[in-house]
């Protein structure tokens, strides 16, 4: 079949069909050759896949797939698994780490990706995505199997898990960036620019000029460059360069066939137009990261006009149904959020171990875990710390998006809720545990922000600190875990361990 033809590179981490095959053999993936119906309940399957955590479904027989291969498509490309030990294994797999990784050595990563000389893309003459070419007129995107996600969404979404590329106007800043797009028209996409976003801020570099702006949307592009796609660099940073350093080698590159703009070769399928500066059209709603949907709400964002497509034989087209978690939004984008943070907190010089979304807040809990030892380094309190913090996070890029920080012990997991949980339930102390700052915006993306109790100024953000206040002063713990790992010697433990199975479990 299609999907078993692989590039030859040297991890799934750069390129999407050995990403494909390595799911298959590590038995995370289902090929459904029965025909699904793009109209509901192809999204049903992926939303039932994401709850269950289940194997990530890819579709070879959508109803009204095309004679020439447009398209198949992957559900769930980075959502959880629910085989034991790899319940990271697709976010994993898409940096280039083992199956088995744990949450805090995806950060650490990510992070120390950043410490490392970028390498820049290497243009090749052609790659698979350069196999076929449908342009101008005769391209018709409603005779795609475009899926239909949810039942109260305002339409089919192309795009929910493609990468967007864009470049400044002199060509000094590119950018890979992932947002939206639902059909518009026979040769139209439409789709929210957030202005104080990479893409929109680009995009006002264009209109100041009168002009519109070039850009390609790429689907199955190398898992790595996806990743990074979710990932809120300084403004000014091209991710491709930082793709390269993640995985060791250059991100190979092909021109586009309208403009100048670059996409990676291996690409399953490539569309490429102009984002008019002046023609707008409603979008939306759509169920999005938060888990909710507000029906009969839309927007007017601009027009993305299809001047071209290319794609590699039978291409397959990875999608994320959006809503409650989890999903890609909160392994993709929770996730590098939170290595850019542990990444901005350590320039800093504050003392945090890791960051992590937990799946389960929507990217909307970020947690931070506190090296004790060096926290009392600095003689400081609560109170300074987690204000310190707060400025520090919130003040960032990812700031923008983050609403509430944790900050806990080196004794919690921030990658196990129920450990963030009981954290702050048994050692954030009301009201003296927790900071708050009404001085930063939020993303209007958040619930509360955009439906709840309407705030003066910018809606408050928080630092729970989920630390004792003797964590500051002294090295002795005072209490231990009622937990299988403290209660136990450890020759109990390795005895239980070993005689678990003849005890029948």
């Amino acid at each position: 079949m299609a999907e078993n033809r692989i590039e030859n590179h040297t991890s799934a981490a750069q390129d999407f069909r050995r990403f494909v095959q390595e799911l298959r053999d590590e038995n995370d993936l289902v090929v459904i050759q029965t025909e699904v119906d793009p109209y509901l309940e192809l999204g049903a399957i992926v939303r039932m896949v994401y709850e269950t955590e289940e194997k990530a479904p890819l579709f070879n027989n959508i109803k009204g797939r095309l004679d020439n291969g447009l398209f198949r498509i992957l559900g769930a490309p980075v959502g959880a698994s629910k085989l034991p030990g790899k319940r990271f294994m697709r976010i994993a797999k898409s940096l280039g780490l083992p199956a088995t990784a744990t949450g805090e050595e995806i950060v650490n990563k990510i992070n120390a990706a950043k410490r490392l000389a970028p390498i820049p893309p290497r243009e090749v003459p052609t790659g698979p995505v350069k196999q076929f070419k449908i342009l101008g007129d005769d391209i018709d995107l409603t005779t795609l199997p475009i899926p239909f996600l949810h039942q109260d969404d305002g339409g089919k979404y192309l795009q929910t898990f493609g990468m967007y590329v864009v470049q400044s106007p002199d060509g000094a800043w590119v950018n890979w960036s992932i947002t939206r797009g639902m059909l518009h028209g026979k040769r139209s996409i439409v789709g929210p620019v957030i202005p104080r976003q990479d893409i929109g801020v680009i995009r006002d570099m264009w209109r100041e000029m009168g002009q519109d702006m070039p850009f390609a949307l790429c689907f199955g592009v190398p898992p790595a460059a996806i990743m990074v796609s979710g990932m809120p660099l300084p403004k000014g940073v091209n991710e491709t360069d930082f793709i390269g350093a993640l995985t060791g080698s250059a991100v190979e590159v092909v021109k586009c066939e309208t403009s100048d703009i670059r996409v990676p070769s291996n690409a399953e399928l490539v569309l490429e137009g102009v984002i008019s500066s002046t023609e707008t059209a409603p979008e939306g709603p759509m169920a999005e990261y938060h888990g909710l949907v507000f029906p009969g709400t839309s927007k007017d964002w601009p027009v993305f006009k299809i001047d071209a497509l290319t794609y590699r034989e039978d291409p397959i087209v990875p999608i994320c149904v959006a809503g409650k978690a989890v999903e890609e939004n909160h392994t993709v984008w929770g996730v590098m959020q939170a290595a850019e943070v542990l990444s901005i907190c350590q320039a800093a010089g504050l003392p945090i171990k890791t960051v992590w979304n937990p799946f389960e807040s929507h990217c909307l809990w970020f947690v931070l875990q506190v090296d004790t030892r060096q926290l009392r380094a600095l003689s400081t309190n609560i109170a300074d710390f987690s204000i310190r913090v707060g400025h520090i996070v919130f003040g960032s890029k990812p700031g923008y998006y983050i609403p509430k920080i944790y900050l806990v012990s080196d004794d919690i997991d921030p990658s196990s809720l129920q450990d963030v949980v009981w954290a702050e339930a048994t050692r954030c102390q009301p009201g003296a545990n927790e900071f708050f700052f009404d001085e930063y915006p939020n993303i209007p993306l958040i619930p509360y922000v955009s439906h709840g109790i309407e705030a003066a100024g910018h809606h408050r953000k928080v630092v729970r600190c989920c630390l004792f206040p003797v964590e500051f002063t002294s090295s002795h713990r005072f209490w231990k875990q009622g937990s299988f790992r403290e209660s136990y010697p450890e020759d109990v433990q390795d005895r239980v361990r070993q005689r678990w199975g003849s005890y029948g479990f």
